[in-house]
């Protein structure tokens, strides 16, 4: 069962929001292992990974939302046209 047609590619805001949405579910899941880390168990370890799956998070969003502003300023329809 093959579809002789293929499907649109995924435009590059989706796929940059979709990036986005799944850091900042990163970030919230670190942000709880630390609580759960300091508070709940008394684990200093499970602190400092889940402080450190946050930073990590943090930098990606940063990252892909710069990323995600630029290809949409530089005006290029297609990911592959070269830049003039």
């Amino acid at each position: 069962m093959s579809d002789s047609e293929r499907s649109p590619p995924a435009s590059p805001e989706f796929v940059f929001r979709t990036i986005q949405l799944v850091t900042l579910v990163d970030i919230a899941i670190g942000v709880a292992l630390v609580v759960l880390g300091l508070f709940v168990f008394d684990f200093p370890a499970l602190a400092i990974a889940g402080a450190f799956l946050a930073c990590m998070g943090i930098g990606l969003a940063m990252l892909f939302r710069l990323l995600g502003r630029r290809s949409s300023t530089t005006g290029r329809k297609n990911p592959h046209q070269l830049r003039r």
